[in-house]
């Protein structure tokens, strides 16, 4: 029906037509084309408008979210791979709560707005979560499925929920644990 050049021309048409309007976007659009735009040149460009900083060679996959409201608290180094469905959560609090915001535990110990720092060369598996002021130091790996509540040493590999450090990487030595390693993860 269409031939490769029409596909071709079009589809250069759309990369420069987003390139080129991510400043006038609504936000509601640019969130949409941030989670699920097909090229990861687009979505990186939505989402430096978004409130997060990518460094350079570092590419989000498809579904990342960031629940920032639009604030500049997620920093991203250089060369880091980000998995599907990645959360970065800068800001929790009780959006729509009223009388829960006034509890001063929640106000006190859950409600939060902290900077996320990834540092350079770090690979995040798929449907990890990290929340407020956690800082993932250089060259670690975070297990798919893991809940990063506190920060992450560099050269080490952590899963779980909540996420706990299970081997060093310069050493490739496992931790000792007398607790059984987190679902999902095969012990040698």
């Amino acid at each position: 029906m269409y031939n490769k050049s029409f596909l071709k021309s079009l589809d250069r048409k759309i990369f420069l037509f987003l390139k080129n309007n991510c400043d006038i976007m609504p936000k509601r659009f640019c969130k949409m084309i941030a989670y699920y735009y097909c090229d990861a040149r687009i979505r990186k460009l939505y989402w430096k408008r978004l409130g997060v900083s990518m460094g350079n060679g570092t590419y989000a996959n498809l579904g990342m979210i960031a629940a920032n409201n639009g604030v500049s608290n997620i920093f991203i180094g250089n060369n880091v791979s980000i998995a599907p469905y990645v959360t970065f959560v800068s800001i929790a609090e009780a959006n729509n709560g009223k009388e829960v915001n006034e509890i001063p535990y929640v106000k006190n110990n859950l409600t939060k707005n902290q900077n996320i720092v990834v540092e350079d060369d770090v690979w995040i598996g798929a449907n990890v979560t990290i929340l407020p002021g956690v800082k993932i130091g250089k060259c670690s790996v975070i297990g798919a499925g893991s809940v990063v509540t506190k920060d992450v040493e560099p050269f080490s590999i952590y899963a779980g929920v909540p996420a706990k450090k299970i081997r060093d990487l310069i050493t490739g030595n496992k931790i000792n644990s007398n607790n059984p390693p987190p679902l999902g993860i095969i012990r040698n």
